[in-house]
């Protein structure tokens, strides 16, 4: 038995030599190399981008992950050292300072010298703005430029906080980890936490924030921090990155999955790359798997040699492809990080596997179908052409490897719904390019064409399925070119949109309701015209129709929200950039937010009861809204009508745009309202639009290996017609037709393929984009006109770059040599 493998071994790689030095197998050998290199590039890329992020997005947090209590974290800090995490402490608290006569209302945070554990601080020391890795020693501070303002001091001042004196030694420009703009609620003060005790204002009765942060080794990060957040109590958070704050959390998501998109693309055109490919040579080896049969050799012996050969290709193709990926991804991060100034850290081996998987998964799944077919094909068809029925073996299996590459697709891109809604789009537009394709190839038929053009169209008519599928396949690929290219660019242009140039970069809160008109005036003057102003109340959730509020069955995020206390805001016309998705917002009741909705449990008509100043105030839910993270404006979780609110009082809080901050205009705004306070949001926005920018260039980079694999497509397709075409030019020739003729004829059928691949692409790719923006980004799509003019260029273009190479590989070949082959 191990004889006979051996032998069949030894005769599936003559012939694999024999078909490679023929060119039998190039259109296979190179659909699958380029595949496999690119899959193994873009997962190279993206695995490499996606750790650059994560580290910018922990900078964000100044750790891999943070912890914040009210209560000290000190057994906490020894259990994540226990499981081999560094660790670095803070103590936050709001505190008034004293620079001689000035006082001033500071955010004091005492760190240790670990910190910060991810990014960097920027100090100006009077002469440069400098970036450092650690807080200020001890004896010294660090204070915000508008407090420093504020007091009227200058750097080596000496400030009194609480019953120790400091030494101003520096400006602090940039601190890592901003965190929530409304825990923080003055100018920051940073100080060594060994100066902590003589100051006096930390007792065991004070009011602080304690902060705990995190961060491991890359190959063990994720683990520990796993471990970790399993042993914390519910009462706890551990925070990453990611989730840190809404917007960036949006950012963050939206980064992924446009760099999900250009690689899930790729892979599904490499797969229809190698169906292609598959068939052509499956069709070609049915008169060669007749002759073995006739030969002697029995079915199972044929399967046995066929599948010998795919593993063979695999290989071939996989080895090289694996190497030429990542080389390919080596030179593109390092222009990258160049473009970039972010160093891209050492990817993992997953790539290789994958791509190692891709191509025995893609040859098995879409060429083992047809070698099933031929290993029961009869000694007759030697002499006799006849196609082969699928059997339902073989489409048991190719829906196996169809099954097989979309899990391959999911792994790539970790998103079930991206993964779903290409892989829907891509397929259904697959189906009407089939179907669109046929009809218009059969009225071709009844077209009354004459001359040379009678040539070029009744070819397309002649072979009706399959110029269909060569059309749909070329516009499979051409739509994922537009789709990387003028609709991703679309759906960047609006993500970008969503945080513009003049974003409101500053909050003010506790604003008195008589300072309105005041601080409205004050704005006005400044250049800013008419905020929004917000009425604000705290508020804490208590009743639930009518019960009381059962927090023991909410667990995690839940479990937070029904403990903390809300802002409420009363009003009843949303803001723009909320969007009522249920019930009526002029009704008398609550309004909220669609995901604290699902989260607790909350639907229209639901009765909610919230504890005000001591006082219970009752409603329904008559409206479920949609807020707009991304807008750096008030959002609240509940808006309540006015006719609840009617004895309660409010507060308010507005945002507006301050150009680079405007520290001496936030002085003057808070001498003239000193209860108002104000936070600074240019830092979040900031690394907002940092991570937008990477996540652009990414995708700009990892779209030119799916246009690659969109090429491969192209070729695959054009191949495996060549024979036939060579052939079909024979016999134009044999008939009388000129050289010249048979080439007008070429040009005449692929202008009218490349319209009408262009045509059915255009649409595609906008129904495409138009879905993947509304149901996985989250962002509007304008329609684009161009689109149409880039999807005709794009099948023009193909023409004219196609027709030269085939029209001379057809005339070259003597009419008496294509007829005998």
């Amino acid at each position: 038995m191990r004889v006979g493998a051996m032998r069949n071994a030894r005769l599936a790689w003559q012939g694999l030599v024999r078909e490679v030095q023929s060119g039998l197998l190039t259109p296979m050998l190179l659909a699958l190399l380029v595949a496999v290199s690119a899959v193994t590039a873009v997962g190279f890329f993206v695995d490499r981008v996606d750790g650059a992020m994560r580290a910018q997005a922990a900078q964000f947090l100044a750790a891999d992950a943070r912890v914040e209590s009210p209560d000290p974290l000190d057994e906490w800090a020894a259990t994540a050292e226990e499981l081999g995490l560094t660790t670095s402490r803070h103590v936050t608290f709001p505190s008034v300072v004293l620079a001689g006569q000035q006082s001033q209302l500071v955010g004091i945070k005492a760190v240790d010298g670990a910190y910060p554990l991810r990014g960097e601080l920027r100090i100006d020391d009077g002469e440069t703005v400098t970036p450092v890795e650690h807080g200020p020693p001890p004896g010294q501070a660090w204070i915000a430029r508008r407090a420093l303002l504020s007091l009227d001091a200058s750097l080596g001042d000496s400030l009194t906080v609480g019953k120790t004196q400091l030494t101003v030694t520096a400006v602090l420009e940039r601190e890592p980890d901003v965190g929530n703009i409304f825990a923080q609620a003055a100018p920051r003060l940073m100080i060594h936490r060994d100066d902590l005790a003589a100051t006096g204002l930390v007792t065991d009765t004070s009011r602080v924030d304690h902060a705990l942060l995190l961060a491991g080794p890359a190959g063990e990060r994720d683990t520990q921090l796993d471990a970790f957040a399993e042993r914390l109590p519910d009462r706890l958070r551990l925070e990453r990155p990611e989730n840190s704050q809404p917007a960036f959390e949006t950012a963050f998501d939206r980064a992924a999955r446009f760099l999900g998109l250009a690689s899930e693309v790729a892979v599904l055109l490499a797969g229809a790359a190698l169906v292609i490919a598959a068939r052509h040579y499956n069709r070609v080896q049915q008169g060669a798997a007749a002759l073995m049969r006739a030969l002697g050799a029995s079915s199972g012996q044929i399967g046995a040699i066929y599948r010998w050969r795919l593993l063979m290709l695999a290989l071939l193709a996989a080895i090289p492809g694996i190497m030429i990926g990542a080389l390919t991804q080596l030179l593109l991060a390092d222009l990258m990080t160049q473009v970039l100034e972010v160093d891209l850290p050492t990817p993992g081996l997953t790539p290789v596997a994958l791509g190692l998987a891709v191509a025995l998964v893609a040859l098995f799944g879409f060429a083992l179908p047809s070698l099933v077919q031929l290993k029961h094909t009869p000694p007759l068809r030697v002499l006799v052409t006849q196609a082969v029925a699928p059997s339902p073996a073989a489409s048991l299996l190719f829906g196996a490897g169809l099954a097989a590459i979309t899990l391959l697709v999911w792994f790539q891109a970790r998103d079930a719904a991206l993964t779903l809604w290409v892989i829907v789009g891509l397929g259904t537009s697959l189906l009407v390019f089939l179907a669109v394709a046929w009809l218009l190839v059969t009225l071709l038929r009844r077209w009354p064409a004459r001359g040379v053009a009678r040539f070029g169209l009744a070819r397309m008519a002649r072979a009706r399925w399959a110029s269909a599928t060569q059309i749909a396949a070329l516009a499979l690929g051409v739509t994922a070119v537009l789709l990387l290219s003028v609709v991703r660019s679309d759906l960047i242009d609006a993500w970008e949109r969503q945080i513009p140039a003049d974003a409101p970069n500053i909050f003010a809160i506790n604003i008195q309701p008589q300072q309105v008109d005041g601080m409205r005036a004050f704005l006005a003057d400044a250049g800013i015209e008419k905020p929004a102003f917000y009425p604000m109340v705290r508020a804490r959730w208590t009743r639930m129709d009518d019960a009381p509020v059962d927090k023991g069955r909410y667990e995690g995020r839940a479990h937070r929200l029904a403990t903390r206390e809300f802002n409420l805001s009363v009003g009843r016309e949303a803001a723009a950039h909320n969007q009522i998705v249920a019930g009526d917002l002029d009704d008398d009741g609550f309004s909220v937010e669609e995901e604290i909705a699902e989260t607790l449990g909350w639907s229209l008509g639901d009765r909610l009861t919230f504890t005000v100043d001591g006082r219970e105030v009752s409603g329904a839910i008559t409206s479920i809204r949609r807020v707009d993270w991304d807008s750096m404006r008030p959002n609240f979780f509940v808006i309540a009508s006015p006719s609840l609110m009617t004895d309660v009082a409010a507060q308010y809080i507005t945002s507006f745009h301050f150009p680079d901050g405007a520290p001496e205009t936030q002085v003057a705004l808070l001498r003239e309202f000193p209860t108002v306070t104000l936070f600074d949001v240019s830092r979040i926005l900031d690394e907002v639009r940092t991570l937008m920018d990477r996540a652009s260039q990414a995708v700009e980079y990892v779209f030119a290996f799916t246009l690659a694999a969109g090429l491969v497509v192209l070729l695959a397709a054009f191949g495996a017609s060549e024979r036939q075409r060579i052939h079909d030019a024979a016999v134009l020739r044999v008939m009388g037709a000129s050289r010249r003729q048979v080439v007008a004829a070429l040009w005449i059928e692929f202008l009218a393929l490349g319209l009408l691949v262009g045509l059915l692409a255009a649409g595609a790719a906008m129904a495409v984009g138009a879905t993947l923006s509304a149901r996985v980004f989250d962002l509007p799509l304008a329609f684009n006109p161009a689109l149409l003019l880039w999807g005709l260029g794009a099948g023009l273009l193909l023409a004219a770059l196609v027709t030269p190479l085939l029209a001379r590989r057809m005339t070259r070949v003597a009419p008496a040599k294509a007829l005998r082959s």
